[in-house]
């Protein structure tokens, strides 16, 4: 719910594939919005590059859309110490990501849940419409008691 953007969440094991992006492409395009992409993924040679590589797929796609890696990042991987794992050197990106962070990797899924649901919603809060989402949360609230009583009224 927020007026400026058209905002997504997406977790990735591996590479998407093109027609997966083309059709995220496509919704964020038919929103009419500018988009935010929150990523999730692990802090890896791949994991890194999924962030470049998404983003330029939706560009090639016309789509408006800023991809922002929310986790993992290197600064959860020092605040929250997940157990790291030896970087994948078979990795094509592999080379660049240990010179630029060493040879141990982490995985975003080795966060708790509730970790990684906080992460979430903060980036969430950050683009949210508050005022939009209470509007939609106490019209919810109205559905619900308008069919209670539709239902009590069938007794």
């Amino acid at each position: 719910l927020s007026r400026e953007y058209h905002v997504t969440l997406m977790v990735n094991r591996g590479y998407s594939s093109q027609s997966a992006m083309y059709e995220s492409a496509k919704r964020f395009l038919q929103s009419g919005k500018p988009g935010i992409l929150f990523y999730l993924g692990d802090h890896d040679p791949s994991g890194e590059d999924m962030v470049r590589d998404i983003q330029d797929r939706l560009d090639m796609f016309g789509a408006d859309v800023s991809v922002k890696k929310v986790a993992l990042t290197m600064p959860q991987v020092q605040e929250y110490n997940p157990p790291p794992n030896p970087a994948k050197m078979t990795d094509p990106r592999a080379a660049g990501y240990v010179a630029q962070y060493g040879d141990e990797s982490w995985e975003a899924d080795a966060l708790a849940p509730n970790v990684l649901v906080g992460i979430i919603r903060t980036a969430f809060r950050a683009v949210i419409d508050t005022k939009a989402m209470a509007r939609v949360k106490r019209e919810e609230e109205a559905d619900k008691d308008r069919l209670r009583s539709a239902l009590a009224s069938l007794d």
